[in-house]
């Protein structure tokens, strides 16, 4: 097993012998494993993570989620993850006068205007937000029910390269509302719009009622009466559903684009490469350099007492040469981890970066969710390695263990994310680079350490291995099927070797006599022939008789309870 955060530490720990047993205790044995816990964190924290493994808030694809959650002022993006969208975006410009004219002067939208004047004069226009018929002397006017505005600095829309204009001016984003209505709405959604609504109702009928009480209007306060009659009269759920239809239709079509799109395709495979063989280098290298450090650590306090005495420099060195030779050695003993390693990273990175690009679809994955997703689908795919094809063939009991113990490390390292991001919310270790490092180093030491403990127990517990040692009682059909076969194939084998002993020769000879007295059986048709030619049989090819060879000797032998009837050639 490959571990997570540790690095081979867990994997070790099931492998690795204390030196003297005797003098040796289990606490002694698990304070040596945490001790190469906080090695391998350190060595994970400070280096290998900040060089080979640095997640970002949202993912490193580019989604239309997270480009509007930034453009909307949440800090924690640190721009585009594609610097060519966020060139695109500047190329693509704000909502200005010039461009309004061009949302109101498209084709469809003069078109709609027109037809709208039609239905008016005729008495059958209906206003879209308010369900009223429209008169005749009204003022219309012909709303985006997505404001064109939003639609124009949309980041969305700019992402997946697709024409502002056009998509404002789609049928189901033009409605009819009267003309005090669509002004009021300005560029608001319909859910900001029906709140201001609903903010000012009370101050509103307050002076519509003072407005209907007066004896005589002026021409302004006619206009306001009409506006406020028109605002009171906007049905929220017309409103509402308008938008929901205008709004679903929009998304679809930016999602279908950009999802579907080249650019879209290409830097989620670059990506998810890119990580992989990242987190595959930083699993390999950080086996190999943890064991460097421990086999160091353990080595130099005994140089130093040696020389301390006789110090000289050329000892010291060439001490220090032995050590990291003896450290190599050790690593290249390890290879087989090594290669594992770097594929269960390679395999992970690829799969936590597609995962992440999914979620991030919908929602925007916190930087310390992106570590979650990673380092757990490691533990998925040992866990599934173990489950499904389970290489090693391993008993029920032993498989399921192997589990637990994966799982175990995937419950550490999800605790560890947790502590870092708590950690990370902490004032005082809001520090550049140095705060973001220690907080790590804590979460990857408590990943660490629980893991190990975890394992440990899983490892030294009695009532785990009473459960363990019943569950290896069990076999599956097809393990009952492999060790029919395998016994199938045992006995093959002794049998191919007995035939490689065989004389050729004298098994053609053996078969030729054999066939021969066949036929000289098949021809007889009483008892005498039988007798005369098995007779005739047993001279001609000296066949030994345990008995004279007539019948009288052969009753008196058969009488004989001790004797026994063998026939030899």
């Amino acid at each position: 097993m490959t571990s997570i955060s540790t690095y081979g530490l867990v994997s070790s720990l099931k492998t690795n012998h204390l030196e003297n047993p005797k003098q040796s205790s289990p606490v002694k044995d698990l304070l040596k494993q945490y001790e190469g816990v906080l090695i391998k964190s350190l060595i994970t924290s400070f280096g290998l993570d900040l060089l080979f493994v640095q997640d970002r808030h949202g993912g490193d694809v580019d989604t239309i989620y997270n480009v509007r959650a930034a453009q909307k002022g949440d800090t924690r993006f640190n721009g585009y993850a594609n610097q060519q969208n966020q060139v695109n975006y500047d190329l693509n410009g704000s909502y200005d006068k010039k461009k309004s004219s061009k949302y109101h002067s498209d084709p469809n939208y003069i078109a709609r205007n027109r037809e709208g004047s039609i239905q008016k004069k005729q008495g059958t226009l209906v206003d879209s937000y308010t369900g009223k018929r429209v008169a005749r002397n009204d003022d219309i006017d012909l709303d985006h029910v997505i404001s064109a505005k939003e639609i124009q600095n949309d980041p969305g829309r700019v992402l997946a390269g697709l024409d502002g204009v056009s998509l404002a001016n789609q049928s189901t984003n033009l409605q009819h509302t009267n003309r005090s209505v669509n002004r009021s709405k300005g560029a608001k959604t319909s859910q900001e719009f029906i709140s201001l609504l609903d903010e000012k109702r009370a101050e509103r009928q307050g002076r519509i009622i003072e407005l209907h009480n007066r004896s005589e209007l002026s021409d302004r306060d006619r206009k306001e009466l009409n506006k406020l009659t028109q605002l009171e009269s906007v049905d929220a759920k017309k409103m509402e559903k308008a938008e929901q239809v205008a709004r679903e239709n929009y998304e679809k079509q930016i999602a279908q684009e950009y999802y579907s799109s080249s650019r879209f395709l290409t830097d989620t495979v670059k990506v998810s490469y890119k990580l992989g063989f990242n987190m595959g280098l930083r699993q390999a290298l950080g086996i190999i350099l943890a064991e460097v450090v421990l086999v160091v650590k353990k080595e130099i306090p005994h140089l130093i007492k040696k020389i301390k005495d006789d110090f000289k420099l050329e000892t010291f060195f060439k001490g220090i040469s032995k050590i990291i030779k003896q450290a190599f050695n050790k690593v290249r003993e390890k290879y087989k981890d090594i290669i594992q390693g770097f594929a269960n990273g390679v395999l992970s990175g690829i799969l936590a970066s597609l995962v992440t690009t999914l979620i991030n679809i919908f929602v925007t994955s916190a930087k310390h969710v992106v570590k979650i997703i990673r380092e757990s689908l490691s533990t998925i795919v040992e866990a599934l390695n173990i489950l499904i094809i389970n290489p090693k063939n391993l008993p029920y009991g032993e498989v399921l263990k192997s589990v637990a113990i994966l799982l175990s490390t995937g419950v550490s390292v999800v605790l560890g994310t947790v502590v870092t991001e708590a950690m990370s919310k902490i004032p005082a270790l809001n520090i550049p680079v140095i705060g973001e490092v220690l907080t790590t180093f804590v979460g990857a030491s408590v990943t660490g350490l629980m893991s190990v403990s975890l394992i440990y127990h899983i490892e030294n517990s009695k009532t785990i291995k009473k459960i363990i040692d019943w569950l290896n009682q069990f076999k599956s059909s097809i393990d009952h099927k492999l060790d029919y076969f395998k016994k199938i194939h045992e006995e093959l084998i002794l049998y191919v070797a007995e035939l490689e002993n065989i004389d050729i020769e004298h098994f053609r000879l053996q078969v030729e006599m054999t066939n021969e007295i066949a036929i000289q059986m098949e021809s007889v048709s009483s008892d005498r022939e039988i007798n005369t030619t098995l007779s005739s049989i047993v001279k001609k090819y000296n066949i030994y008789l345990s008995y004279d060879g007539t019948v009288e000797g052969l009753n008196n032998f058969m009488n004989e309870s001790n004797t026994t009837l063998e026939f030899k050639l």
